[in-house]
């Protein structure tokens, strides 16, 4: 063996690094052995393991329609757990367990391979959840051209499902401590002083602590699963991987994609992350302005289009006003409420009736100073008028006063210390966003960048003082791949121009360093998660892409559906409707959506 590859190889022994397999075959290879062979693979067994197909568990499917049904007890629909390694680095630590659905090609003869989905994150479940997507285009109609396509892909690919590593029923991993968390206060007025930053750094601080006491912490990262994505390609018996990855399942293909360039095949990545920039970048520090973008330049005005209806204004300026006017603390409620709000353009006007709702509770805090009496703020809620006109809505917005926006008051500012504990979607989350790229570790520089995203997005900045535990953590040895190992690969963008959460911004500064890629674009709408979007632009051109037939330009527009409100006053066309695609537009629509609403994760607005 040559002393430079000595060197390296004794590199990797200390680092046990994925990237060190490569320089082991390769010391392998150059010492040999007594009789001229090298030693066994150690991921071989990986490799050769038979996947056992069974039922799926019920519990996984939720309540199919009725073409899902006929296919429970079927050899098309089958689950499987799946071996990986613990450590893609170092085999030789033992296994994890992958959870993986497959339903078959409908026409095994017209079979293009298996189709990946991943709907984000970071930890998302793919299981029930891409089930959901599969289910709508069961209920395709095959006399429509977009229809008949949606009906192809379940023909033509297996459609595959899984579980990440961490998260849902492969191997889970969570955090916990005894030790309970402080206060803090996320209010724009309150939050920079140095007892509060104290405080917002203890809970990081414990958290990271609490987490990585886990052992399975450090190989719960965008490189393992990559590599738990290869290794499911390889099993599912794959030359290429035919991908579709939403939000953080972007950054997932994009890091595939990297470490494996001659294995993809069709992927599309919708609603982007930056992957130019680190994981704290494209997430915590993009989103705030993000969020503040979408209010100031769509929604405020869509209130005062509709002033006589949502009460908030009549012009943009007077509706950002009403936030403005309100007090500091629920200002910060609202904030974490409105940031949840920004996944869909199905739910604008909750979201605008989250400011009627804040406004209300903001007057019932002169009646009872400290919103501290239960019984007290309940009887000032049943005589506050939320809206005049309607009274239906009326009730309905105190309803929601009382039953959502009052108990997030009270878990933000007035609810006792509860332990340091996340469950699977969380701690994966975490572990993900703190193992991937490096964060800011240094605090006061950390404090700088909250300060300058609180003075841009004063409503949305508090996800940064929630998720601090990255100043904290121990990263293991991983790279992202570079850039330009992308470069020669026709990936298919999808994108919204007002996403909150995945900003467009950073999806467009991927998307220009990509020259053979191609991009659907929606100008107008701020829907994470764009493709199904039930039209005659987007989807026949996803779906086309994926059964081998890329758009024509590498930059396509779509326009966008009209918010609920502005719909009610003109017509809207076919080519944003499509209902002809679906045999019961009505349930797909709620299937796509729930598939939609899943991509959220746990829901939570930072």
């Amino acid at each position: 063996m040559s002393q430079l590859l000595s060197q390296k190889v004794m590199r990797c022994a200390r680092k046990a690094a994925p990237a060190c397999l490569t320089v082991w075959a390769l010391a392998l290879a150059a010492c040999g052995g007594s009789d001229g062979t090298s030693p066994p693979d150690p991921l071989q067994p990986y490799r050769a393991q038979v996947v056992q197909w069974t039922e799926c568990d019920p519990g996984i499917l939720g309540h199919p329609s009725d073409a899902m049904n006929a296919l429970r007890g079927s050899q098309r629909l089958r689950c499987a757990l799946v071996r990986a390694p613990l450590d893609w680095g170092n085999p030789a630590h033992g296994d994890i367990t992958l959870a993986v659905m497959r339903l078959a090609a409908g026409k095994p003869e017209a079979r293009r391979g298996a189709l990946l989905f991943n709907p984000g994150g970071p930890g998302v479940d793919g299981l029930n959840l891409t089930f959901r997507l599969w289910d709508a285009f069961a209920g395709s109609s095959p006399a429509d051209a977009q229809g008949a396509r949606q009906l192809r892909l379940l023909d033509e690919y297996d459609m595959v499902g899984f579980s990440p590593r961490g998260v849902g029923a492969s191997t889970q991993l969570q955090c916990g401590t005894n030790e309970p968390s402080r206060f803090v206060d996320y209010s724009v007025t309150g939050w920079d002083t140095p007892g509060n930053l104290a405080n917002v750094h203890y809970n990081g601080r414990k958290t990271a602590e609490a987490c990585q006491k886990n052992p399975l912490t450090p190989h719960i990262s965008t490189e393992a699963m990559a590599r738990d994505m290869d290794l499911l390609r390889s099993l599912l018996g794959d030359d290429k991987l035919n991908y579709v990855g939403y939000s953080y399942g972007s950054w997932l293909g994009a890091w595939y994609a990297g470490l494996f360039p001659d294995k993809v095949g069709r992927m599309v990545l919708d609603s982007v992350m930056d992957f130019g920039v680190t994981m704290e970048q494209a997430l915590l520090h993009a989103q705030p302005p993000a969020r503040q973008r979408l209010f100031d330049e769509v929604l405020a005005p869509y209130a005062a289009r509709h002033a006589d209806y949502f009460r908030l204004g009549t012009s943009a300026a007077e509706v950002r006003a009403a936030v403005q006017a309100l007090s500091p603390s629920v200002q910060a409620v609202l904030g974490e409420a409105l940031s949840g709000l920004s996944y869909f353009r199905v739910d604008a006007n909750g979201y605008l009736e989250r400011i009627t709702v804040a406004q209300g509770l903001d007057a019932v805090r002169q009646q009872v100073p400290g919103l501290d009496d239960p019984d007290a703020v309940k009887a000032a809620l049943a005589r506050h008028v939320f809206d005049p006109a309607i009274p239906a809505r009326d009730a309905f917005l105190r309803q929601l006063a009382w039953q959502q926006f009052y108990p997030a008051y009270v878990s933000t500012w007035l609810a006792p210390p509860q332990r340091i504990a996340l469950d699977s979607l969380a701690a994966a989350g975490a572990a993900v966003r703190c193992n991937d790229t490096p964060a800011i570790t240094d605090l006061a520089q950390w404090t700088a960048t909250v300060r300058g995203l609180a003075d841009k997005a004063p409503w949305y900045f508090g996800g940064l003082l929630a998720n601090h535990a990255c100043a904290f953590w121990q990263r293991p040895s991983v790279a992202k791949p570079s850039l330009q190992t992308l470069q020669p690969l026709d990936v298919l963008f999808v994108q919204s121009q007002y996403d909150g959460a995945t900003p467009s911004d950073g999806a467009n500064a991927f998307f220009t360093q990509l020259p053979r890629a191609r991009r659907v674009f929606v100008p107008g709408d701020y829907q994470h998660g764009v493709y199904p979007y039930t039209d005659t632009c987007v989807d026949p051109l996803v779906t086309s892409y994926l059964l081998g037939e890329p758009p024509a330009q590498r930059d396509t527009v779509c326009p966008a559906h009209a918010l609920e409100r502005d719909a009610l006053l003109q017509a809207q066309s076919k080519s944003s409707s499509a209902p002809a695609a679906y045999l019961d537009p009505q349930k797909a629509r709620a299937l796509i959506d729930a598939f939609k609403r899943g991509l959220q994760g746990d829901g939570r607005g930072w």
